[in-house]
């Protein structure tokens, strides 16, 4: 592969790779922000209508009783999977599952659905009678709330349920009466995973003991292993509610909560990812969840330190300014060294060039020795240390870190135009900014080797796309931190030109005065002009 080749199909990669791009993955759909809502429509063909909660992430599709019948989390914020076409609702881009993750595997059987209640009377493969649900919604208070009735063989079932549009926390209350003192509540399935991790916190202790009843448990699990692309059911006891597990692994896998006729448990559906868990509640206060590596940790400093922003300046979009400011100037020095050996190839590659046309068809080991002890004295004339080069990947974990926390973290309120900062802008005025940022950078950066912009400005326009389905906050640091970098540059520039004006001066002064030294010991002076 061609050295000119590396670049761009490095920078493809990269920007792959932060997206979260998986070849099961669908790509995100441009659209404006979701706004939370219940839609009562026939989703699965049967007699009755259900209940679906829609918004940014995640469409939740409930039976008449109250059971998760659909659970889909979208991969991408904002993504409109039900189309509304002239009054009437489409869901097909759910039923067909395109690499939607449904939260309920559809081929489990009759009465696995999530939220179903079993116990005495209580059958969920049986006919029951049904009260109409009601439904609320309160985007002030992030809450989309659905109240169920039913009554099956003497025992009324009332479930509360309550979801929260920013975050995959769901608030459940069931109450029995006429039924079971007790009565189980179950939790099947994972997306499509046939094996998750399987546990629960009991006495303290994680445990992860299948087909047995644990008592009083902390919370129960059903985890992916974590990335961009995993889900994890967690079950919470609330308010007292003493919660008792039996837990099954594999195909099959499932969580089975025996609680009170009288229950109040919080669960979590959705990303098994850090910064969703530590907005939910979860990444720091329950052990054995999330074991954070370097980079989580790092994240999660991040979040802190911008929840704390926002609480001085009052606006996430001006909390991702002040701190995208900030880190930059703290990274100054990190970034002083990759732009100056940035700086110092541009400057040398002409040189480069011409050393390198001038032994390209000179293959043999003495034309090769004498280019490579060319190059060496390029190097030394130039003050350029190869080895520095690593240097420039020192801010990159500081850089991935950032982008990745944005980039997962929920945001409360728009900023400017931008409603959502967790969504792409829907008028892609940061997606146009971002792009001709990244150009002005490359200029800067490849502005004595033309041919070199030609090469690679065509990356920009497979940024183009990406930057359409970055959300808004996470454009907002990138644009900023380019222009910052931008200035930091063009110093920087200036700078290592006027060295190398230098360089060149003394190392002329040393080629024309100093003595050349002959074979048999006499000291000549070089000729003079």
């Amino acid at each position: 592969m061609k050295n000119k080749l590396l670049l761009p199909l490095t920078a493809v990669a990269g920007t792959l790779l932060l997206t979260g791009c998986m070849p099961n993955t669908p790509l995100p759909t441009f659209g404006k922000a979701i706004t939370p809502q219940w839609i009562k429509a026939d989703f699965d063909g049967k007699p009755g209508d259900e209940l679906i909660a829609t918004s940014n992430l995640q469409d939740v599709v409930f039976n008449d009783r109250g059971e998760i019948i659909g659970w889909y989390v979208k991969s991408y914020a904002g993504t409109p999977y039900i189309k509304n076409r002239n009054g009437s609702w489409d869901f097909s881009a759910l039923k067909d599952q395109k690499g939607i993750a449904n939260m309920v595997g559809q081929a489990q059987g009759a009465g696995r659905h999530a939220l179903a209640v079993s116990g005495g009377d209580l059958d969920p493969t049986k006919e029951a009678q049904v009260t109409a649900p009601t439904t609320e919604t309160k985007l002030e208070a992030n809450t989309q709330t659905a109240v169920f009735r039913y009554t099956q063989g003497g025992a009324t079932v009332t479930k509360t349920v309550t979801l929260h549009p920013r975050n995959f926390n769901i608030d459940l209350k069931t109450s029995v009466q006429g039924g079971p003192e007790r009565v189980n509540i179950l939790f099947p399935g994972l997306a499509k995973n046939g094996g998750p991790r399987v546990q629960a916190l009991a006495g303290g202790q994680v445990v992860q003991l299948q087909n047995q009843v644990l008592k009083n448990v902390e919370y129960a699990a059903m985890q992916e292993n974590p990335s961009q692309v995993a889900h994890a059911v967690i079950v919470r006891p609330q308010a007292g509610t003493p919660l008792n597990v039996s837990l099954t692994g594999g195909q099959q896998a499932s969580i089975v909560a025996e609680v009170p006729a009288e229950s109040n448990l919080k669960v979590y559906g959705g990303k098994n990812e850090l910064i969703h868990l530590y907005q939910s509640g979860y990444a720091q206060y329950m052990p054995g969840l999330f074991n954070a590596n370097f980079f989580g940790d790092m994240s999660l400093w991040i979040v802190k330190f911008m929840e704390f922003l926002h609480k001085i300046i009052g606006s996430w979009g001006l909390a991702i300014v002040a701190m995208t400011i900030l880190v930059r100037l703290a990274m100054w020095p990190l970034m002083q060294a990759q732009g100056r050996t940035s700086a110092r190839m541009q400057v040398m590659q002409p040189r480069i060039k011409e050393i390198q046309d001038k032994y390209k068809d000179k293959k043999d080991m003495e034309s090769q020795r004498a280019m490579q002890m060319e190059m060496q004295q390029l190097y030394r004339d130039h003050n350029f240390n190869p080895a520095g080069c690593f240097s420039t990947m020192l801010p990159f974990p500081i850089l991935i870190a950032l982008w990745s926390t944005i980039r997962n973290f929920e945001f409360d309120k728009g900023f400017l135009w931008m409603p959502d900062l967790a969504i792409p802008d829907p008028l892609y005025i940061m997606a146009l900014l971002y792009v001709l940022a990244n150009v002005a950078q490359l200029y800067v950066m490849t502005r004595k080797t033309p041919e070199m912009f030609k090469q690679q400005i065509f990356i920009y326009v497979i940024f183009l796309y990406f930057a359409f389905t970055f959300p808004a906050g996470v454009i907002i640091y990138s644009v900023l931190s380019t222009l910052i970098g931008i200035i930091q540059q063009v110093i920087i520039n200036k700078q290592v030109e006027r060295e190398t004006q230098s360089l060149a001066t003394t190392v002329e002064k040393i080629t024309t005065t100093t003595p050349v030294k002959k074979k048999g010991g006499k000291i000549i002076d070089a000729p003079k002009e």
